[in-house]
């Protein structure tokens, strides 16, 4: 391949054409500190703040027009400091100046930590003008530039010095004519102040008046007795909106008026509450602690407490109401949080029993105390894999509930157990169970007036022919699919729709009819036939069972005797059940054939009656303990709403 040398010229003139910035290049650097007012203004007092000002001074008009001025009395920058932080992009401050405020001479302020990272707090201004005037002295001599917003070209922005003088002392005074983004005094005032005079050593004046702590609106404070040391007063202030640092939130600690150390989190974590920066909590609220009883517990250098009984005692009261305000705050947060997660996994917390669900909510209700930060994913995750453990809870918890037994209930396992062993007692608890739960299911759906839910009521009623008496107590009672056939064909006959998805029961619009059936044997004890025929028919909820009604189940029974599938000694027993009874007589018909018309209510008393009313005693007997209010709510969901809600 042919070397194809480089023109020298082309070379040069390259090497000497300039970058160049697009005219939108410092709004994309700078972001929401040149468009949203509210972050501007923070933004530039945090400069004062970081310079180690003590005193900032704010003027600011009230019309568009009117000329907006920021002064504080911090270091201040000679013209090499200037230039060098001014017309840097991308300052590091922490490089450059260390991740400490530096004081001017003879200041007295608390050691801070400093706001600034970058250099980009200095745009604020430009939220408001196009051009500002910065005026900035130390060391007996002052410097005034003008900086201004361009098109673009071989610079972001313009910065020329207009004038170098004289001038004792040190400090920084930032002014521009609002042209934009004008907002009222007393937005100003919420916004810096809710965030600064969590510093009793920083002080703000705004159009003359001296900003206050506890004319703050939105502040509570609360008085608390830390016997035997005095009172102490805690004032939570939440931000109107988060702010886009959260170095002052936190818990700041006062004494004579003078902070001790830093705002911080951290300690929550002996209280039971872990919270960090990062958390949405974190960035709307911080609490002020005043304790002057504890003055004899502070550093020489006002950076913590000594450790003591006072000091510790003083604290854990403090912290202990701060997590309770902070439990206030986020509970309507954490509750949707923990529906949302809820709803994801309702159909395995269904099949749970009470105890378990309400572990599944408590654990969910510790882990967002406990690890505010976790994501929505992680915590679905987690209660997933806690609701398959408790899906296969063993013998692990029954020491637990033992252990959580009064001493009475202790006594009354100690003699089950003598007189049970765990296999009959099962076998009891279990048919037991089943029964009380199949009518708890009964009484949600026998008065539903749908047709779908009375189709659903036909295979319950299978499982329950005990409800119906003594004698259909037996496990031989099945469904007679040969008898199921010949009412379907002759309901077909007659003109009527009947549904046949299922051929265990004949299904038609306003009821539902099942046939079941047992066997009888000879003296071999061979089977000969049928013993009894039990024919049940649901009405839908709200049907009154009449005459009619009455006369089709006696149709039901001859028309069973006709085709011959039963002898003439079969006994058939034809139930008919709706909401109310117009006529509640019990009809003999022909050979062997009874018709008994039912209302819903009174067979559910049978059926309670059966079971001992052990469904009442058991809730009348259930313990004092609430169940998860949040976890009954997603569970009782219908299954579409739990989806999409």
């Amino acid at each position: 391949m042919e070397n194809k040398s480089q023109n020298p010229a082309q070379a040069d003139l390259f090497a000497s054409a300039p970058f160049a910035f697009g005219p939108g290049f410092l709004r994309d650097h700078a972001g929401h500190i040149m468009t949203e007012p509210r972050i501007a203004v923070v933004e530039l007092i945090a400069n004062a703040y970081d310079a180690g000002a003590t005193h900032v001074d704010i003027r600011w008009p009230d019309q568009a027009g009117g000329e907006f001025e920021i002064a504080d009395n911090g270091t201040g920058m000679t013209l090499e400091e200037f230039n060098r932080r001014w017309k840097t992009l991308r300052y590091n401050r922490s490089i450059e100046q260390g991740s400490d405020v530096q004081f001017p001479p003879g200041s007295r302020a608390v050691p801070r930590a400093a706001f600034g990272q970058s250099g980009k707090g200095r745009h604020g201004a430009f939220c408001f003008a196009d051009a500002y005037q910065v005026e900035t002295w130390r060391d007996g001599s002052t410097v005034t530039a003008k900086v201004e917003l361009v098109d673009g070209g071989i610079e972001p922005f313009h910065c020329s010095v207009v004038e170098q003088g004289e001038k004792p002392g040190h400090g920084t005074r930032i002014c521009a004519t609002v042209t934009r983004k004008l907002t009222s005094e007393d937005k100003i005032s919420e916004w810096v102040g809710s965030k600064f005079l969590v510093d009793p050593d920083f002080t703000i004046v705004l159009n003359g008046q001296c900003l206050a702590l506890l004319a703050l609106p939105d502040l509570k404070t609360t008085e608390l007795d830390a016997s035997p040391y005095g009172l102490i007063r805690v004032h939570q202030i939440e931000a109107p909106q988060q702010d886009r640092t959260t170095r002052l939130r936190g818990i700041t600690w006062w004494v004579n008026r003078r902070m001790v150390g830093q705002p911080s989190w951290s300690g929550l974590e002996e209280q039971g509450a872990i919270l960090d920066g990062r958390t949405a909590a974190a960035k709307r609220v911080s609490f002020i602690v005043e304790a002057d009883c504890l003055k004899p517990d502070v550093k020489q250098d006002w950076s913590d407490f000594h450790d003591s009984e006072r000091s510790l005692g003083v604290r854990g009261i403090a912290k202990k109401h701060v997590i309770h305000a902070l439990d206030s705050l986020l509970s309507s947060t954490r509750k949707e949080r923990k529906k949302a997660v809820l709803a994801e996994h309702r159909k395995a917390l269904g099949d749970l029993p009470a105890l378990s669900r309400k572990v599944v909510g408590t654990f969910i209700d510790e882990v967002q105390q406990n690890c505010p930060s976790i994501s929505e994913g992680d915590l679905s995750r987690t209660v997933a894999v806690l609701t398959t453990l408790e899906r296969s809870r063993g013998g692990y918890d029954l020491l637990a509930r033992l252990a959580a037994c009064s001493p009475d209930d202790l006594d009354t396992w100690n003699r089950l157990m003598g007189e049970w062993s765990a296999g009959n007692a099962e076998i009891v608890l279990n048919e037991l169970g089943r029964r009380l739960k199949l009518i708890s299911d009964l009484e949600k759906l026998v008065h539903v007036a749908t047709t779908d839910e009375l189709h659903d009521l036909q295979p319950l009623f299978a499982r329950g022919l005990w409800m119906f008496g003594p004698e259909l107590e037996s496990a031989e009672f099945t469904s007679n699919r040969r008898m199921t056939t010949v009412i379907r064909t002759l309901l077909g006959g007659t003109g009527e729709e009947v549904a046949t998805q299922r051929p265990d029961f004949v299904a038609l619009p306003d009821c539902s009819i099942g046939i079941y059936s047992a066997d009888a044997y000879d003296d071999q004890g061979e089977v000969n036939g049928i013993r009894k025929v039990v024919i049940v028919e649901l009405k839908k909820g709200g049907f009154a069972v009449t005459t009619k009604e009455i006369r089709q189940g006696e149709d039901y029974a001859m028309e069973i005797q006709k085709a011959n599938l039963v002898r003439p000694e079969t006994v058939v027993t034809v139930y008919v059940l709706g909401a109310t009874l117009a006529d509640p007589k019990e009809r003999a018909v022909g050979n062997n054939v009874k018709v008994v018309p039912l209302d819903y209510s009174t067979l559910l008393r049978r059926a309670h009656a059966r079971t001992f009313n052990l469904q009442r005693k058991l809730i009348e007997a259930a313990p004092d303990a609430e169940l998860d209010r949040e976890v009954e709510e997603v569970v009782a969901l219908p299954e579409q709403e739990a989806l999409f809600a």
